[in-house]
């Protein structure tokens, strides 16, 4: 928020669960709305990259059942963590940054994955031609089945590449991915010109 209150054009770009909650984050801050109502900055694209994508109402395990994934372990203390983390989420990545980044992995609260999302502001018509979606052929985590299935049920249109990645193409592809995603803001940008242009 300091960034688009301080009249900066954002990207907001998530990964993985944060697909939910950072959708949810970013209702009603685009930059169009936020201008209608006199505010300075805003949102001009949206990211996912491997990422959930919920409906209103759903979870992270509505696309499973209810059930979390058989990977996952969970904890006495409310708390999950992953088993073998290093193939679900690493794989493909060289073995120094895989295991760099297993040593830095964090459990995470078993709430999160059945607390139900809110309106994600992908669904909002301004993102149509602002919302991308970087799919992973080779993902342990998010396979890519589910990821279709998630882009299908979304209801919405998508700019989507695939990377013959694993679930953090950051680590494993790190300049394929900052290459597209740098054609992706320009395309952003691209579109809010157009936009400004025919409402002259």
């Amino acid at each position: 928020m300091p960034s688009i209150n301080a009249g900066k054009e954002v990207v907001v770009i998530m990964h993985s669960y944060s697909g939910g909650p950072g959708a949810v984050a970013a209702e009603n801050l685009n930059i169009a709305q936020r201008r209608a109502t006199g505010r300075p900055g805003g949102i001009i694209g949206l990211i996912f990259i491997s990422a959930f994508l919920a409906l209103e109402g759903q979870t992270l395990v509505t696309g499973s059942g209810g059930v979390l994934a058989p990977w996952v372990i969970e904890h006495p203390n409310g708390q999950m963590s992953v088993k073998d983390p290093k193939e679900v989420f690493y794989n493909g990545a060289p073995d120094p940054i895989a295991d760099w980044a297993v040593n830095n992995l964090r459990d995470q609260a078993r709430s999160t994955a059945f607390t139900p999302c809110g309106s994600p502001a992908w669904a909002e018509p301004f993102y149509n031609g602002r919302r991308a979606f970087a799919r992973t052929s080779l993902d342990n985590a998010i396979p890519p089945f589910a990821q279709d299935a998630m882009l299908q049920a979304s209801g919405v249109e998508w700019d989507i590449h695939t990377f013959a990645a694993g679930h953090v193409p950051f680590l494993s592809q790190p300049r394929q991915l900052s290459a597209w995603t740098k054609g992706q803001i320009q395309k952003f940008q691209s579109v809010k010109t157009r936009a400004n242009v025919a409402t002259a």
